[in-house]
């Protein structure tokens, strides 16, 4: 049976090259010029590593685990409809032990997988010369095969989550921001270890990373004698219950039924009857089922921790002490999402209308539009705020954190809210995927991103400032607060009412936009 299930693996994915559509043969061809790129990578890397360097050493485990999260989540980039799910095989006379057997060795054929095994030949090779080659054997062997049954797992998960379009897409995106998060960490490594800077943060990390089931298995070859043992049978354990789980999910999957997207009948109007009946208040209402279902917002809600994330990587790598960064990702944090409603008007693309049809006050739709960016960010600013500071280790920056945060979120809504009348450019459509692009995009869409983020940055630059001056008078922290709010305060005034001018002057013109879209 394990042979005829890899010989429809093999046909799935010579499919892909086959007489079609000439996008879909290109990006298989570009897919698979990528993966022969990665493949060679590895073995080059492998191969001139110096182990006797500690360097190099935590460059392995940090490349290492950073290629494994990558390779599992692989399988997830390239939609959820996969032909080798097991509940496909539902309808044969199978059975469950072999299926999980056969599945499990058809995940090996492919790009993830065959990648995940010259990883584990790149651990190989780069300890070949040493007393410990045999142990990088067999953790090579063991990442490999706990890299691939872990993509099977994540596939059968994707699949359990996505029973509605939207859902699909936004699991798939998700996945593909990772995996950019994965590959941006392993080529910084690799960097960083050339320059032969930093690295005694690198080894840190490393060692951090050591005592995690991503990296224990690539740290095993450059341990002593008892950590090198228990990292080989952490390994060995850990595969074993990812095999006994496969083969019981395997099982299940064969006889339960299919989940399907539940139909909920709500009583009365959800968030229109938590909010004034006001013009403001029910276009915040619909500003927050658009946050909380649509989604184009939700992937901004899980993309925008991510960017202080790296910002932190980035400059931890570097060699910046890691206490001080922590108070990097709340401001950033701030500053996006104040930005992301630059352009929220194209965002409702024919709901437009009633707006425009409607004696509509232009200041109403502002602040409609901005509760639900205030609500996600104040409270989250309020909450992180005195964990991130002290987690900071700088004495008295409270007070200077909280406010150039909520000022950040304050101006870039009251910019956002000028922006997204005078700088409106095409969205993608409400029924589209969060990263489908309307053919109609132009430099607008550059102009009117780059001055929105750039004028935020530029209104809160005197606050910035003097929350800068108190890392060496702590006094300044707390006028840093102080102008930090009043400023986002004003800015968000002054936006809502030039904003809300705009709005009523230039509405034919925005409808005549998003219905050109």
């Amino acid at each position: 049976m394990v042979d005829h299930v890899l010989r429809l693996k093999l046909a799935l994915l010579t499919s892909s090259f086959r007489s079609g559509p000439t996008l879909n043969r290109t990006i298989a061809a570009l897919a698979l010029a990528l993966a022969v790129a990665v493949a060679v990578a590895i073995v080059v890397l492998g191969a001139t590593v110096d182990v006797a360097n500690a360097e190099h050493r935590a460059g392995i485990v940090i490349v290492g685990a950073a290629l494994s999260v990558a390779l599992a989540i692989t399988p997830l980039t390239s939609g959820l409809g996969s032909a080798m799910e097991p509940r496909r095989f539902a309808s044969f006379p199978l059975s469950p032990r072999r299926l999980a057997v056969s599945l499990g060795a058809a995940a090996a054929v492919g790009v993830p997988g065959v990648l995940a095994i010259l990883l584990g030949v790149g651990l190989e090779s780069a300890w070949s010369e040493t007393p410990t080659g045999g142990a990088a054997v067999v953790a090579g062997v063991l990442a490999a095969a706990a890299i691939i049954l872990t993509s099977q797992y994540l596939v059968v998960v994707g699949i359990q989550l996505a029973v509605s379009p939207a859902a699909r897409q936004l699991v798939t995106a998700m996945a593909r921001a990772v995996i950019a998060v994965a590959l941006a960490v392993a080529v910084t490594t690799v960097l960083v270890v050339r320059s032969g800077e930093n690295g005694d943060t690198l080894v840190t990390v490393a060692g951090t990373l050591a005592n995690t089931p991503v990296g224990m298995l690539w740290a095993a070859p450059g341990s002593d004698l008892a950590a090198l043992l228990a990292r080989l049978l952490g390994g060995a354990a850990m595969l074993a219950v990812l095999i006994a789980g496969w083969g019981f999910i395997v099982t299940r999957l064969l006889v339960s039924p299919q989940r399907e997207r539940a139909v909920h009948h709500a009583a009365g109007l959800g968030w229109f009857d938590l909010v004034p009946a006001t013009q403001a208040g029910v276009i915040a209402a619909r500003s927050l089922i658009y946050w909380t279902r649509d989604a184009r917002y939700r992937l901004v809600l899980f993309a925008l921790p991510i960017a202080p994330l790296l910002m932190m990587l980035a400059f931890a790598i570097a060699g910046t002490p890691v206490p001080p960064l922590w108070l990097l990702p709340l401001p950033v944090l701030a500053l996006f999402l104040g930005w992301f409603a630059h352009n929220d008007v194209a965002y409702d693309h024919t709901a437009l209308w009633v707006h425009v049809a409607a004696p509509l006050k232009g200041a109403a739709d502002r602040w409609g539009r901005v509760v639900p960016p205030l609500l996600i960010g104040v409270p989250l600013i309020v909450a992180l705020a005195p964990l991130l500071a002290l987690w900071s280790g700088v004495e008295g920056v409270l007070p200077a954190l909280i406010g150039v945060s909520v000022g950040l979120l304050l101006t870039g809504l009251g910019v956002s809210s000028v922006a997204s009348v005078v700088g409106a450019y095409p969205a993608p459509r409400p029924d589209g995927g969060p990263f489908d692009q309307p053919p109609t995009l132009g430099v607008r869409a550059g102009w009117s991103q780059s001055l929105a983020l750039l004028a935020t940055v530029a209104f809160m630059t005197p606050a910035l400032v003097v929350a800068w001056w108190g890392f060496t008078e702590p006094e300044w922290f707390a006028i840093a607060g102080i102008a930090g709010v009043s400023t986002g305060i004003g800015m968000l005034l002054l936006g809502i009412i030039i904003g809300g001018r705009a709005f009523r002057r230039r509405a034919p013109e925005l409808l005549d936009l998003v219905l050109r879209t």
